[in-house]
């Protein structure tokens, strides 16, 4: 599933246009609402900091220094079946990173974020929608009323009524998922209308500060613990501090432990620690985090 992706091979088919403007079902439900660390920190300043599981393979471990510290988003877990650490999802497995990061957006389950070509995570607002479930209740309500006010705004002050023919008989979210194609060959209009798509997304996430914080970060602040087989943490500000490998059964012509001490160990000085089984890993993990949520 894609939003367990490695960053490696985490491929970016689409703008941050494509993106901005993709609103096929008509209305807020399928804006695009940008993961921007600047924009997150400037609403939520108090950093919620935690211990986190990444899950990948060999390849991607070779390259995951490179986004220590840094203001990239990657996928992480505080639960995870144990098949799912051993196997990957989507991309090789066999490898848990356990790390501190600073949590952007936590989720029970698969929140299905995507990659734009700049490396920029997106949640469609449907899933803001469907994990209701820390509290926001109907308050939600009023925030999709804001950003369909947004878009109304951006139509209206961004395509003249002559771009298109009966405006008044257009929905706004037609005349929006149009929009880019209408803007073709004026770069600098386009980059406009996007900026203004962050800077009004941001105001409505700001004026609805408490319901969003309950959707963004309930779960982090609850029991971390998921009746899914996975649940996904966008973070990014990463500090890795183990890596955990599951030793491969003798019949698979697969790296080990071994080989993974002579790609990193020299290089990054990371701790390793091998597991024989990955259900014990499985059983660390959620010790692990249970300790820090002090339970």
């Amino acid at each position: 599933m894609k939003s367990f992706k490695s960053y490696l091979t985490e491929f970016a088919v689409q703008s941050t246009s494509d993106y901005v403007f993709d609103t096929p079902s008509g209305h807020s439900g399928s804006l695009k609402i940008p993961i921007s660390g600047p924009m997150f920190k400037r609403i939520w300043p108090d950093t919620l900091r935690s211990t986190v599981f990444h899950v990948t393979d060999l390849r991607g471990l070779e390259r995951l220094k490179k986004i220590e510290g840094g203001k990239k988003t990657i996928s992480a877990f505080y639960s995870m079946m144990s098949r799912y650490m051993e196997s990957g999802i989507a991309t090789g497995g066999g490898i848990v990173v356990e790390m501190d990061a600073d949590v952007m957006v936590s989720a029970s389950s698969d929140i299905m974020s995507e990659v734009d070509k700049t490396g920029r995570r997106w949640v469609e607002m449907s899933w803001f929608a469907n994990a209701q479930r820390y509290g926001t209740g109907p308050e939600f309500g009023k925030v999709e009323k804001d950003l369909t006010t947004l878009i109304e705004k951006l139509v209206k002050k961004h395509l003249p009524s002559d771009h298109f023919a009966h405006p008044e008989l257009i929905p706004a979210f037609d005349v929006w998922g149009d929009m880019k194609r209408q803007l073709k060959g004026d770069g600098k209009k386009l980059r406009l209308v996007i900026k203004d798509y962050f800077d009004g997304v941001e105001k409505v996430l700001k004026k609805h500060k408490k319901t969003m914080e309950n959707i963004f970060y309930g779960y982090a602040k609850s029991k971390r613990s998921t009746e899914d087989s996975w649940d996904e943490q966008i973070v990014n500000n990463i500090k890795i501090k183990k890596v955990h490998v599951i030793k491969p059964h003798p019949t698979k012509d697969v790296w080990g432990e071994d080989e993974i001490k002579q790609h990193i160990t020299d290089v990054h000085n990371w701790p390793i620690r091998g597991w024989d089984a990955s259900t014990e890993l499985e059983i660390y993990t959620r010790e692990v985090v249970a300790k820090e949520r002090g339970k």
